[in-house]
């Protein structure tokens, strides 16, 4: 499971929404199994299964919503569970 945050410019017609629309089409997504919105802050997490193609298949999904997406952070619970093994 992995997590990423998606940073979001958004275009002058879409200043003042809530990002239910990017949320709707982020849900979609057979892989993402959760999405919160930080609309303020331009900012949606997005909780996932998979890797790099499903990463690009969520930042399609905001472009596709009509959005412009600045940056994506990844962070994987897979170094969590590596720990396990450096004891």
């Amino acid at each position: 499971m992995a997590d990423v945050h998606v940073y979001i410019n958004r275009p002058a017609q879409k200043e003042g929404t809530a990002l239910e629309d990017v949320e709707e089409a982020l849900r979609k997504l057979d892989h993402v199994t959760d999405v919160e919105v930080n609309a303020p802050g331009n900012v949606v997490g997005v909780s996932f299964e998979g890797g790099r193609a499903e990463q690009e298949e969520i930042k399609h999904a905001v472009e596709e919503a009509g959005y412009r997406v600045s940056r994506l952070s990844v962070r994987s619970t897979i170094a969590e569970e590596r720990n396990l093994w450096d004891i």
